[in-house]
């Protein structure tokens, strides 16, 4: 149960019309965007930054760093939904398992180097 009010098309005048387009896309309107479905502008800019980040990279590659970043922040929501996406796109269960061994591996390196301040000795050249 969300601890937030969904908007359910209930926004403003944007909102609704961009909820519209997401729900035809998706067959319904998934939670997250009913969440920030109070104001279009809002829900614009956000799908817009995710249409614009990593438009260098192949789709795959982008859901599975969304799956391995989601993991590292401890969002299920997100997690679930960038592995249905990269599914679809053809990415397999040992790919995304593989993308979340080095999205657990980067976080224990991370909190144990943030920990103990190290020197950046290693660095590209």
């Amino acid at each position: 149960m969300a601890s937030v009010k969904l908007y359910d098309k209930t926004g403003d005048a944007k909102a609704i019309r961009i909820q519209e387009k997401l729900e035809n896309n998706f067959g319904f309107l998934p939670q997250t965007f009913q969440a920030m479905g109070r104001s279009g502008e809002f829900l614009e800019k956000l799908l817009s930054l995710s249409e614009a980040a990593g438009k260098n990279l192949e789709p795959k590659t982008k859901e599975l760093i969304a799956i391995a970043v989601s993991a590292a922040n401890g969002c299920e929501y997100c997690v679930s939904a960038h592995r249905a996406a990269a599914l679809q796109l053809g990415v397999t269960d040992e790919e995304i398992t593989g993308a979340l061994e080095v999205a657990a591996q980067m976080s224990a390196f991370n909190t144990f180097n943030k920990a103990i301040g190290l020197d950046l000795d290693l660095k590209a050249k």
